[in-house]
């Protein structure tokens, strides 16, 4: 095999990432290198292969199909048939024939996309080898213009020396080439003052500078015919540094490289950050992996998986092609991006899709870089003839500034350089078992054999969880003053009541999260230290709470905001000026309060909260359970660490989303090596593994139009390996359709209480999401609840889901690993098949 040398080196002065009317930082100069390859070349077809897999990588194209051995699967990068498709217009044929796409930003901040087929695969514009047991490719993206070796601007007197030995014709073709400019004579269309600027000699002679208008053509004419009298590369070099000018196209040009290597039954594809390269006026701000990898077309039959709240199917050519296409945040925002509103808070908890196609299935995991992931999915009809999921990656990062009260121009500033030594890699795996279930085992595999065992201790008992809710905020007035007082929902002598009854209830193994016990409440001060609150009782009274759980074999989390924190004082906490992470535009993130009603801000905010930096965020965590520690508390649970994300664009302390996700991961992973014991929310993957206990999972899918039914695919790969919940019961919206979607998934069960009457908070105008929270009014149904489940589902908590099936629309069956089936129905009548009846909106379980 030939090795493809690079043709041609650029060197780019990348002075800038800030555009006009910022003061420019420099930063960095970028390398972007023209890569090449013989078109005229025999096309070549390199090879990977193991015991599960063969890879072919096409020369000609750079496609890739991956042969799943065991099955005779064969995937590939793009569809057969893609020149035929009548749906697909020209730049979306382009697509499905490229292995990625770049899209960029020019100065106004508009964001615009290149595809690889076009932009290089078809200019020959890349060079490929085996690299260390892979294929790299490397590529060079753009519209690259050809350069013409003629100069740009050159004295009277120093074409001359070539003109005055040509030929008529070839004279005055020069002379169509070029406009000779006298400073005193000037058109009313020139501006002096910038002639002169670009070219200082033209205040003592005449110029010739090339024309504007002069099209490829008359470039080459031109260069051809200075060349046949004597003009050579020299000359060239000399005459385009007269001026300091260059002929090179202000045009986006990219260069990014593509790993593939197999890796067991996975065929791992990676992009190193290291090797891309941009022009600093078109920074670079996303990287979509195979759009079309395994797309699936009209004649198909199957599906799309996403990774859509619990999991949701897209069904090949399902018509849906008039809803918006589905395209979801790993992860969520990343609150250190400011958005001025919010219509829909998308979010994955899980870097993982898949496709099911003719009886075939592959699972994709996202591995490297899933912080700055999306995936999005579309069906077949809108742009072409095919279905199609993939992932998307978010590159550098943008703001907005205010640069001056006198103009409404806008001015983007970028980050100036991708995170050094990261990565994005993805793992494609063709499935042993067919569809989502398969998917979702091989994700497990996956998790086990990255994490071994998972932290939590799953046992035969019913995971439950118990929120107490202590105390929130409340304006009250104090001698005509008004102040932020606490207002007390549970006493702590009512939260210690509450953990013996529960106990005496039967309710076995709960973990009781304490929330707004400390420190003015739920809207707590800095958590760097923990301060009883008077109006929940006394210090001892905290203490009895305390004892109370441990008596009973309880876990007692203590429940704190770490990432979004209220500003100190003048005698410590949180510092704003230091602690708070920023945007791109160095102003600090405040958590902001969003409205229903129009999606912007809320015109009352409730608390002025920042994002704290990540590392001041494990700080406080450190110092906050060392005072746990004083209460014999070794609990705690986190309100935002594993459920929302966030980097640092300071460009003094830059941390990326993904460095950022790491240290969350490394905190909880340290604080399990502690013996400490951590609750954490909605279990986002990079932080389940760690968690002791994961409540408010996602149980169902965020019904999105294109999407046709959801899946309990993250259950499928977690079950048995962490104790989980849905969100609370008693705030469900719908509590019959949610407890059902729960049961389906083999999740336990999750109450918040406070001992006040539901009253008190109506006044307030804030808390509403608490208004269905009064023990003394929900404790009964709890524990009827409780106990139904006890008797039900005893025994499977602890064993892995095995098998799930969609029976009949809004029908389920879960398998357990003994053979217990447990059949869901959520339709509004009975199911009656095989001799299975399952009740309207209710279950039914089938043990072995």
């Amino acid at each position: 095999m030939v090795r493809l040398k690079p043709i041609i080196i650029i060197l780019l002065s990348a002075l800038v990432l800030i555009l006009p009317a910022c003061t420019p930082d420099v930063v960095p100069e970028l390398e972007v290198i023209m890569y090449g390859t013989d078109a005229e070349a025999e096309p070549e077809t390199l090879k990977l292969s193991n015991e599960f897999l063969d890879l072919e990588f096409f020369s000609d194209t750079a496609q890739i199909a991956l042969t799943d051995k065991a099955s005779g699967a064969v995937w590939r990068s793009s569809p057969e048939g893609v020149e035929t498709d009548v749906l697909a217009d020209g730049i979306t044929k382009q697509t499905m024939l490229s292995q990625f796409t770049v899209s960029y930003a020019d100065y106004t901040g508009t964001g615009m996309s290149l595809n690889n087929y076009r932009y290089s695969v078809e200019r020959s514009l890349y060079e490929y080898a085996e690299v260390d047991g892979g294929i790299e490719v490397n590529y060079t993206v753009g519209d690259i213009a050809r350069e013409f070796k003629i100069p740009i601007a050159a004295p009277e007197w120093r074409l001359k020396e070539f003109t005055d030995k040509m030929e008529r014709a070839d004279s005055r073709r020069i002379d169509d080439t070029y406009r000779l400019v006298d400073i005193n004579k000037l058109r009313p269309s020139d501006n002096k003052d910038e002639l002169l600027a670009l070219y200082p000699t033209l205040a003592e002679e005449k110029i010739y500078i090339l024309r504007d208008s002069l099209k490829d053509a008359g470039k080459e004419a031109a260069e051809t015919i200075l060349y046949s009298y004597g003009y050579t590369d020299e000359d060239w070099t000399e005459d385009m540094a007269r001026y300091g000018v260059t002929s090179e196209a202000d045009k986006p040009v990219f260069n990014v490289t593509l790993r593939y290597e197999l890796d067991g039954n996975s065929l791992k594809v990676s992009v190193p950050f290291e090797k891309i390269s941009y022009r600093s006026n078109y920074p670079i701000t996303d990287i979509q992996l195979l759009p079309f990898f395994g797309a699936g077309g009209m004649e198909d039959e199957g599906y799309l998986f996403v990774p859509d709240g619990s999991g949701a199917l897209i069904n090949f050519n399902n018509g849906r092609q008039n809803q918006l296409a589905y395209n979801v945040n790993m992860y969520g925002w990343d609150e250190a991006m400011y958005r001025d509103a919010i219509i829909t808070d998308t979010k994955a908890a899980y870097p993982v899709y898949g496709i099911y196609n003719n009886g075939n299935t592959a699972v994709c995991i996202i591995e490297d870089g899933s912080a700055y992931s999306s995936v999005r999915a579309d069906v077949s009809g809108r742009n072409c003839s095919y279905n199609s999921v993939s992932a998307s990656f978010k590159m550098l990062h943008s703001a907005s500034m205010d640069v001056s009260s006198k103009s409404d121009r806008a001015v983007i500033m970028y980050e100036k350089v991708l995170p050094a030594g990261e990565q994005i890699s993805m793992r494609i795996v063709p499935c042993k078992e067919p569809g989502y279930v398969g998917m979702a085992k091989e994700y497990r595999n996956y998790l086990l054999e990255k994490h071994g065992d998972f932290v939590g201790n799953t046992t035969e008992e019913v995971p439950i969880a118990v929120e107490l809710i202590g105390s929130v905020t409340k304006t009250q007035h104090r001698l005509g003053i008004p102040f932020d007082l606490p207002l007390k929902l549970t006493s702590y002598e009512e939260a210690k009541v509450i953990i013996d009854e529960i106990a005496q209830y039967g309710w076995a193994n709960a973990q009781i999260k304490a929330t707004g016990f400390f420190n003015g409440g739920v809207d707590h001060t800095t958590p760097d230290k923990i301060r009883t609150i008077s109006e929940l009782g006394s210090g001892s009274g905290f203490e009895s709470v305390v004892a109370a759980a441990d008596n009973w074999g309880y876990k007692l989390y203590l429940d704190g905001n770490f990432m979004f924190v209220m500003p100190g004082n003048i005698f410590g906490g949180f510092s704003v000026n230091s602690d708070a992470a920023r945007f791109i535009s160095r102003e600090r993130v405040e958590q902001l309060a969003f409205t229903p009603i129009w999606y912007g801000e809320a015109l009352e905010q409730q608390n002025t909260l920042y994002l704290s930096r990540p590392a001041y965020m494990n700080d406080i965590i450190d110092k906050f359970t060392a005072e746990a520690s004083k209460y014999n508390i070794n609990g705690i649970s986190f309100r935002s660490l594993g459920y929302k994300l966030a980097g640092d664009y300071y460009e003094k302390r830059l941390v990326s989303r993904e460095a950022s996700m790491n240290m969350q991961a490394a905190k909880l992973a340290q604080l399990a090596s502690e013996g400490k014991s951590t609750l954490i929310p909605y279990g986002s993957a990079y932080a389940s593994p760690y968690a002791t206990f994961v409540t408010d999972i996602p149980v169902t899918d965020q019904a999105y139009g294109i999407t046709d039914v959801p899946v309990p695919f993250y259950q499928i790969a977690l079950h048995s390996y962490v104790p989980y919940t849905g969100k609370a019961i008693n705030l469900a919206e719908d509590y019959s359709l949610y407890l059902l979607k729960a049961i389906e998934g083999g999740a336990g069960l999750y109450f918040s209480f406070f001992k006040e009457q539901t009253a008190v908070l109506q006044e307030l105008g804030a808390y509403s999401e608490y208004y269905s929270n009064e023990y003394d009014k929900w404790v009964g149904d709890a524990d009827k609840l409780y106990k139904d489940f006890k008797r039900d589902f005893t025994g499977l908590f602890n064993q892995t889901i095995e098998g799930h099936e969609i029976l009949a629309d809004m029908v389920t069956v879960t398998e357990y690993a003994d053979g217990t089936k447990v059949y869901v129905n959520t339709n509004s009548f009975d199911y009656n098949e095989g001799g299975i009846t399952v009740p309207a909106m209710n279950y039914y379980v089938e043990r072995s």
